[in-house]
C-alpha cells in the first residue's frame, strides 16, 4: 500500500462515540487529508498505517464528534467580554450604578463620545424587588459618555440621555412593530428599549476597527474550541462578524465552522406582497458568504433566515405570545397574588399572520431554511401554521425549519413539530431554574400550562428532532454544564451541588440523547449532516478528545468535563496544556 493511500493519522485504543444511526462506539479512527477514512477495531485500522502515518494512542480516552452549537451569537458574545461586565449578578439599581461608576473612574482617559456598554445585566432580578433601571438613574453617573446597559437575555437595553441622543431616539421616534420604546408615567422616554429596538440599538454602537473585530473573533473561536465546539450557528448574523471571521479565514487562522441566519425584521416587509423581495435579498446575502461544499479548512455556511416571532416569557417583559392570557401579580413581590388578566394580555406577535405565512412560503420556494424565535405557544402555533402551508405548497423541497427556545409549548404542538419536520432548538440550561422562578412561573402560567414549561423529553418522545443551542451570551458559555442540566433538569453551583429544585414536569435526557442534539441532530438542523455531526467515513474529521470518561460517570459530574484536544478538518486547533496524546 502506497503512502498516498495510507492515513495521515490513526487514533486507536479509545472509546469513540460515533453518533451514527446506531449510536455505535469503536476503538479507532483514521483521517486522511482532513476526512475520516475508516473506523473500527484498533487491530484492523493499525494495518492501514504506512511509514508516514502518525499513530496516536488514546489510552482509553473518550472521543466524539465536535460539538455543534446551533443557536448562539458568537460575535455578540465576544463583545460581551469587553467593557463593563456585571457577571449576570442580581444587583439593585444602586449596586449597578456603583459598579458602573467604578468602571468609569478606572477609565479616565476615555473621551466624552466613547460609548460605555454594560453587559450581563440581570433586569429580571431587579424589577421584582420594585425597582427598574432608567434614563434618569443613569444620568446620575458622573460622566458625559453615552452609557447603555444590555440585559443578559439581550432583549432589553437601558440608555442614559446622551446615549438616546446619539442613537437618534427622541420623543417623536415611533414605536416599531417588533418591540417597545419605554415611557414613564409622564409620557416621557424612560430610556428602556425592549426586544428588537434594543437589539438594533446595540448593533448600531461601533465595535471598533476591522483589526479590533478580528481580535474579538480570534478570542471567540479559542474560547469555543476550548469547550470542544467545532461548529456554530450565529442566529442573527450580519456583515460585521462575517468580515471579522473572514479575516481569520483568509489568514489561515479560522478554527471554527461558522453558519449564520440573517434576520428579516417586521418593519422591513411592507406586506405579504413584499415577502419575495425580502427573501431574494436573503438569498443574495447568503450566496455571497456561503461555501456550498465544506472543505477540511473551516469556512462559512449560510442557508438560513431568522425571524423573531415573539418576545420574552418572564416578568417584567412578558412579551412572549400565549394562546391564553397571562396571569399577573396583583399583590406585591413579598406577598404575590397571581390572578387571571384581561383577555388582551396574550403577549406580542411581531409579524402578522399574513406576512409570516408569505415569508415562510417564500422560504419554501427559495429553499432557505427558516430559523424562528418562538418562545411560547402562541408564536409556536403561528409558526407551525405557516410551516404547514409551506409544506403543502412545496412538498418536494428539503427545507429544515428550526423553532428556537420553545420555553412554553401547548400539548398538541409536539405532534405538529414531528409531522412538519421541524427541529426544536433548545437551550437546556433554562430548565435549571431557582425555586423562586419555578414558583413564579407556575403561578403566572397556571398548573396545566406549567406542565409544558421548558420541555425536552416530551419533544423526543413525540418523535421531534432536538438541536442544542447555548444562546450565548444570554447565559455564560458553558456547554457541558448546559448538557448536564438536560440530564438533570436542575441548576448546579460551581462545586457541583444542587442550586435549586428539579423542574419536575418532564423526564431527564440520557447522555446519548443530549450528545446527539449537540452533534448529528444539530448538524441536520443546520443542513450540514452530510459533512459533519458524526464520525463516519467520508465526513470531515471534526472530533474532540476528552480527559474524562463521560459514559461511566454520573450525570451530576458532566459540568466538570475537560476537553483534551479539539480537531477540525483533521487539524488540532486546540490542546490542553496538561493533555498528552
Amino acid at each position: 500500500m502506497t503512502d498516498s493511500l495510507n492515513p495521515d493519522v490513526i487514533y486507536h485504543h479509545g472509546k469513540i462515540y460515533t453518533a451514527d444511526r446506531n449510536d455505535s462506539f469503536c476503538e479507532a479512527i483514521a483521517f486522511k487529508n482532513g476526512y475520516i477514512t475508516a473506523t473500527g477495531a484498533s487491530r484492523e485500522l493499525l494495518k492501514l498505517a504506512g511509514p508516514l502515518t502518525e499513530i496516536v494512542d488514546l489510552n482509553q480516552r473518550v472521543a466524539l464528534p465536535g460539538l455543534i452549537d446551533s443557536h448562539m451569537h458568537p460575535f455578540w458574545g465576544g463583545k460581551q467580554l469587553r467593557g463593563c461586565h456585571l457577571d449576570y449578578a442580581a444587583l439593585t439599581v444602586e449596586e449597578t450604578l456603583a459598579r458602573i461608576q467604578k468602571h468609569l473612574d478606572a477609565d479616565p482617559l476615555k473621551e466624552q463620545d466613547d460609548w460605555l456598554t454594560v453587559r450581563a445585566w440581570q433586569r429580571q432580578a431587579m424589577v421584582p424587588a420594585g425597582a427598574d433601571m432608567s434614563r434618569r438613574a443613569l444620568d446620575t453617573l458622573n460622566t458625559r459618555r453615552p452609557v447603555v446597559l444590555f440585559s443578559n437575555d439581550c432583549h432589553t437595553l437601558a440608555a442614559n440621555s446622551r446615549a438616546l441622543q446619539m442613537l437618534g431616539i427622541d420623543e417623536s421616534t415611533p414605536v416599531p412593530a417588533d418591540g417597545k420604546i419605554g415611557r414613564d408615567a409622564d409620557g416621557r422616554l424612560n430610556g428602556i428599549l425592549e426586544d428588537a429596538p434594543a437589539m438594533r440599538a446595540f448593533d448600531s454602537i461601533p465595535t471598533g476597527t476591522p483589526a479590533q473585530c478580528a481580535l474579538i473573533a480570534r478570542h471567540v473561536q479559542q474560547v469555543l474550541n476550548q469547550q470542544g465546539v467545532t461548529t456554530v450557528m450565529d442566529t442573527r448574523v450580519d456583515e460585521e462578524p462575517l468580515r471579522a471571521f473572514a479575516a481569520l479565514r483568509d489568514g489561515g487562522e479560522l478554527t471554527i465552522r461558522l453558519c449564520g441566519a440573517r434576520e428579516i425584521t417586521p418593519d422591513s416587509v411592507s406586506g405579504p406582497e413584499d415577502a419575495r423581495r425580502a427573501l431574494e435579498e436573503i438569498v443574495a446575502f447568503n450566496q455571497r458568504w456561503n461555501d456550498p461544499v465544506w472543505q477540511p479548512a473551516p469556512g462559512f455556511g449560510l442557508s438560513h433566515v431568522k425571524f423573531f416571532v415573539d418576545g420574552v416569557l418572564q416578568p417584567p417583559t412578558m412579551t412572549a405570545s400565549l394562546l391564553e392570557p397571562y396571569r399577573k401579580n396583583q399583590g406585591t413581590h413579598a406577598r404575590p397574588d397571581w390572578q387571571p388578566t384581561a383577555t388582551d394580555s396574550y403577549g406580542d406577535l411581531y409579524f402578522s399572520r399574513e406576512v409570516l405565512n408569505a415569508l415562510i412560503h417564500e422560504c419554501g420556494r427559495a429553499g432557505v431554511h427558516p430559523h424562528l424565535h418562538t418562545v411560547a405557544e402562541g408564536a409556536i402555533e403561528m409558526a407551525l401554521d405557516a410551516l404547514s402551508a409551506m409544506r403543502q405548497a412545496w412538498p418536494e423541497k428539503d427545507v429544515r425549519p428550526g423553532l428556537a427556545h420553545n420555553e412554553l409549548v401547548a400539548a398538541h404542538q409536539y405532534a405538529r413539530f414531528a409531522a412538519l419536520g421541524a427541529a426544536a432548538v433548545l437551550s437546556y440550561q433554562w430548565a435549571g431554574l431557582p425555586a423562586v422562578l419555578i414558583d413564579e412561573e407556575r403561578a403566572m402560567l397556571g398548573e396545566a400550562r406549567f406542565q409544558h414549561l421548558e420541555p425536552q423529553g416530551r419533544f423526543l418522545d413525540a418523535g421531534v428532532r432536538l438541536a442544542y443551542g447555548s444562546d450565548w451570551p444570554i447565559d455564560r458559555l458553558d456547554e457541558w454544564y448546559n448538557l448536564q442540566v438536560a440530564m438533570t433538569r436542575r441548576a448546579w453551583d460551581s462545586e457541583g451541588q444542587p442550586a435549586g429544585p428539579r423542574l419536575d414536569n418532564d423526564r431527564n435526557l440520557t447522555l446519548t440523547e443530549a450528545l446527539r442534539s449537540a452533534t448529528i441532530d444539530a448538524a441536520w438542523m443546520i443542513a450540514r449532516d452530510g459533512e459533519i455531526g458524526s464520525l463516519e467515513p467520508g465526513k470531515l474529521a471534526d472530533m474532540i478528545i476528552l480527559q474524562d470518561d463521560i459514559f461511566s460517570r454520573p450525570p451530576e459530574t458532566l459540568f466538570s468535563t475537560r476537553v483534551a484536544c479539539t480537531i477540525v478538518g483533521g487539524k488540532v486547533v486546540w490542546q490542553a496544556r496538561a493533555a498528552t496524546l
